[in-house]
């Protein structure tokens, strides 16, 4: 039975802190993928965290027994890239593990065992001011770094693999495309008593444009604003704007505008969203407005995909790649675009229905055993 050390530092973060980003979706979605190849795949999952300042008792509830290895990973970092030497702890790691896989930027330096990292995009290295101010040229710098100590990379587009042989200088050889997969959970359709429920707890009524992601720069949220404003009064009543997600950074001017949102405004904020009240107002919406600066995937439009909801999306980065001819594209930069094909989308029924037809079919495509399948595939290679 081979053991594959599997890091869940990233995912352990984000369940302390009650809301898990795309990174934690994906590292989530393959643990769990994983529990069903254990055994009968000869592949067994330990859990590996850096520091022992992400614990809670859902982590320990989904992850199980979990090695730590202390201190906390940047200082890790730091002293390998100054030492060369392994990260602490790895002596005792390399005699629990066949391999290590490092799912969310967190890889290790490690001796005597093979390293499998996922990049899942270049964009902290492309656009720098996109990403927190705090230890960014130290970070940036690490994770270049850090990316040249794992035996193998995986990424979630043919995008992203541009883009990491570019600026992080690795070769095309050494990095394998795996996609993303998406819930079964979003296909599920949802009763429309409990869809009405769930949007008279938060007031909502009527279709409504739905934007779903952490508030930060990249995801563009100041532009959807602006443009769902500059729609007609009449729209608007009849169109509100939800925004479900947590802040993230770099936006308090948005920040500040969010929570002084009144009972009259058409815009509403849901930060503390279950997963089962997601898939309701996912469902209940008119259209997903995703015009993101950069993806190295993209999740979110499949997860409306499945949700058989037409998705605005940019026509950028990694994103024509996942969404093909399923979405309606704008221009990120482009106010005025993103209006006009959010006025478009309200006022087209055919153009609605041709685009929840091709996104549904588009959608078959991803699934997270495909993508977990294809993960082991690749670790069998080197164990």
């Amino acid at each position: 039975m081979k053991r594959i050390g599997f890091g869940t530092t990233a995912l352990q973060e984000g369940l302390s802190r009650g809301h898990v980003d795309g990174i934690g979706v994906y590292t989530k979605n393959l643990w769990g993928v994983f529990a069903a190849t254990d055994q009968s795949d000869r592949f067994t999952r330990q859990a590996v965290s850096f520091g022992r300042n992400n614990r809670s008792q859902e982590a320990n509830e989904l992850l199980g027994e979990i090695i730590y290895l202390p201190p906390s990973y940047t200082i890790q970092a730091a002293r390998s890239i100054i030492s060369g030497k392994p990260f602490l702890g790895s002596e005792t790691l390399e005699r629990e593990i066949d391999l290590f896989f490092a799912p969310d930027h967190h890889i290790p330096r490690l001796k005597h065992k093979p390293v499998i990292a996922t990049i899942h995009d270049a964009y902290p290295l492309i656009y720098p001011k996109l990403v927190s101010r705090r230890l960014r040229w130290f970070k940036n710098k690490a994770f270049k770094y850090a990316s040249h100590w794992a035996d193998h990379i995986i990424t979630i587009s043919e995008h992203s693999k541009r883009d990491i042989i570019r600026y992080f200088d690795i070769s095309k050889e050494k990095i394998s495309v795996i996609p993303n997969g998406v819930n079964p959970m979003f296909m599920e359709r949802i009763p429309e008593e409990t869809k009405e429920s769930v949007c008279r707890k938060y007031g909502l009524s009527g279709r409504f444009y739905l934007f779903v992601g952490t508030i930060q720069p990249r995801k563009n949220l100041s532009r959807v604003i602006e443009a769902y404003t500059s729609l007609s009064p009449e729209l608007r009543q009849k169109h509100p704007l939800v925004i479900v997600g947590h802040y993230g950074w770099g936006e308090e001017q948005l920040k500040q505008k969010l929570e002084s949102l009144g009972k009259t405004d058409t815009i509403f904020w849901l930060k503390d969203v279950t997963d089962k009240e997601l898939y309701a107002i996912l469902q209940s919406a008119l259209a997903m407005v995703h015009p993101s600066l950069y993806e190295g995937f993209g999740l979110p439009i499949l997860e409306g995909f499945a949700s058989q909801i037409p998705i605005i999306t940019s026509a950028t980065t990694s994103i024509p790649e996942v969404a093909a001819d399923a979405a309606c594209y704008i221009d990120p930069l482009s106010t005025a675009d993103i209006a006009a094909k959010m006025e478009q989308i309200a006022q087209d029924e055919a153009l609605r229905a041709t685009l929840i037809h091709k996104g549904w079919q588009r959608v078959q495509h991803y699934s997270w055993e495909r993508t977990a399948a294809e993960h082991l595939k690749l670790f069998r290679n080197y164990l």
